[in-house]
């Protein structure tokens, strides 16, 4: 997942979508806010 000059790496075995848990997990570690993200 990326987004300008943050990347994060999402480990995914399932190789499908993520949850709504485990994005907004993502995103807090990363630093970036839920509504920030939506907004791209």
């Amino acid at each position: 997942m990326s987004r300008g000059s943050t990347v994060v790496t999402i480990p995914n075995p399932h190789r499908g979508d993520i949850g709504p848990k485990l994005l907004a997990l993502l995103l807090r570690q990363a630093g970036i806010a839920r509504a920030e993200w939506e907004r791209t």
